[in-house]
């Protein structure tokens, strides 16, 4: 393993990292601004590495789950920061139906595809380009059929971290004949820079939250939160409620229901400790919110201490899960000539 860096001007920086078993070295960029804020991105599956931002104090520490051996980035088994799709979330039995015809995706989840499959997106080394200012755009070609999904896509993502520090996800793709599309990032945020995430104060600005079967594919039905452990529209404990969920979270909350893609404020997590914050705001309809559920502590941070369960959390905003097979969801289908658009922020500061 070795690296290279090379300063491309104030706010980004690029370097190469060597991995065995890659044969081009890893492609790194760190993004920075004046308040010291630092977000390290990777080509491979578009990936976002790490963020250090200060807590209350002014210590600056890494809130993303980041993988201590960078070998483990080849085997990325619980989605580490990666972009996922092309279809993101779980597709129920691993096939929707398109014309007059089905489509049939790899099985990677039970009898489920979850994420773009086992070669989705988030293994693919997309192409880099830096700037103008602290920002990164990736662009992937995906062919047609690839990991079973019809249709030639371009998909691109920009990565901008303002001085204000807000990170910005711009996700744009286009296909030449109708195919689904819903991508996002698969982040590990613990905003204590290390520990558990069960203390954390967590609020999700819905009301409903979609009915999941025992393979965790939604039903169709919407169910409100009052009265349920998945009520978050007060701050609360991510660790309060948890044991009455079984397995933990795991679900997508429903911020609105008519596919408008204008910015809303989707969710906000602070850790007492530290008093870093996060807002997370978005043009998606809702949010997935995962607490590392199946994290079990065989795989180190970059600090050294193990990825235990619940040590991160996931905040995944895009279209509703299984949306090819649920005509009464927003769409997630993108026809051929039109463009697929997504921007997600996530917002930093410290109280």
């Amino acid at each position: 393993m070795a690296s290279v860096e090379t300063s491309l001007d104030s706010t980004v920086a690029r370097s190469q990292l060597a991995l065995e078993g890659l044969e081009e070295p890893l492609q790194v960029f760190t993004l920075g601004n004046r308040r010291g804020t630092q977000v390290q991105l990777a080509d491979l599956g578009a990936s976002l590495l790490s963020v250090h931002t200060a807590d209350r104090n002014g210590r600056r520490g890494n809130i993303l789950l980041t993988y201590g051996d960078p070998s483990h980035w080849l085997d990325n088994s619980w989605f580490l920061g990666v972009t996922v799709g092309r279809v993101a979330n779980r597709i129920g039995r691993a096939r929707f139906p398109l014309g007059e015809g089905e489509v049939q995706l790899p099985v990677n989840d039970g009898e489920n595809h979850l994420h773009g499959g086992p070669q989705g997106l988030g293994t693919r080394r997309w192409s880099a380009s830096p700037g103008p200012g602290a920002a990164v755009t990736f662009r992937c070609e995906s062919a047609d059929g690839d990991g079973g999904y019809p249709g030639r896509v371009e998909a691109e993502l920009t990565y901008r971290l303002s001085e204000e520090d807000e990170l910005t996800l711009e996700y744009r793709a286009r296909s030449d004949c109708r195919t689904p599309i819903s991508l996002t990032n698969h982040a590990y945020w613990n905003l204590a820079a290390g520990g558990s995430i069960l203390d954390h104060e967590l609020q999700i600005n819905a009301a409903q939250y979609l009915e999941l079967d025992s393979g965790l594919v939604p039903t169709g039905q919407l169910l409100n939160v009052d009265s349920t452990a998945l009520d978050f529209r007060r701050p609360k404990p991510i660790g309060r409620d948890i044991d009455r969920q079984p397995g933990g979270y795991d679900n997508y909350w429903v911020v609105e229901r008519t596919g408008d893609k204008a910015l809303k404020s989707i969710a906000s997590l602070w850790d007492p400790l530290s008093g870093r914050r996060l807002e997370v705001i978005s043009s998606e309809p809702g949010v997935q919110f995962y607490s590392g559920n199946f994290l079990d502590g065989t795989r180190n941070r970059a600090d050294g201490s193990p990825m235990a369960h619940r040590s991160g959390l996931c905040l995944e905003t895009h279209g509703f899960p299984d949306a090819p097979n649920h005509s009464e969801f927003p769409s997630v289908m993108l026809e051929a000539g039109e463009e697929y658009r997504q921007t997600t922020i996530y917002r930093f500061s410290a109280k």
